[in-house]
């Protein structure tokens, strides 16, 4: 091989091999774009949810004691099973009692 078709091999091979790398950091960038994504998108249903459940547990004690319905009931017209009413029910007593002054009684 001469040297003319030596160094033209290797300006080839350097060039298609700066073309992969460039077509990698692309799919490296397009990658971290989604990443971020779905990391924002976790992010913001973590925090959404218990903001969610916090309200469906005081609509649902509510609903319980202001009320009187059943639980049962109660879950029924939420649409929700009676297992995850009661779960919501006891997460929202427990609130309660954590936002209540030392010494205070409730009407429960």
């Amino acid at each position: 091989m001469s040297q003319s078709a030596r160094s033209e091999a290797r300006l080839k091979a350097r060039s298609q091999l700066v073309k992969r790398n460039e077509e990698l950091m692309a799919r490296e960038a397009r990658i971290r774009t989604e990443v971020l994504e779905a990391t924002a998108a976790l992010l913001k249903r973590n925090r959404a949810v218990p903001e969610a459940e916090t309200r469906l547990g005081q609509a649902l004690a509510r609903l319980t004691s202001a009320e009187a319905l059943p639980v049962d009931e109660a879950a029924e017209l939420c649409g929700i099973d009676i297992r995850a009413a009661k779960r919501l029910r006891r997460a929202h007593g427990r609130d309660l009692e954590q936002r209540q002054p030392v010494g205070e009684v409730t009407g429960s």
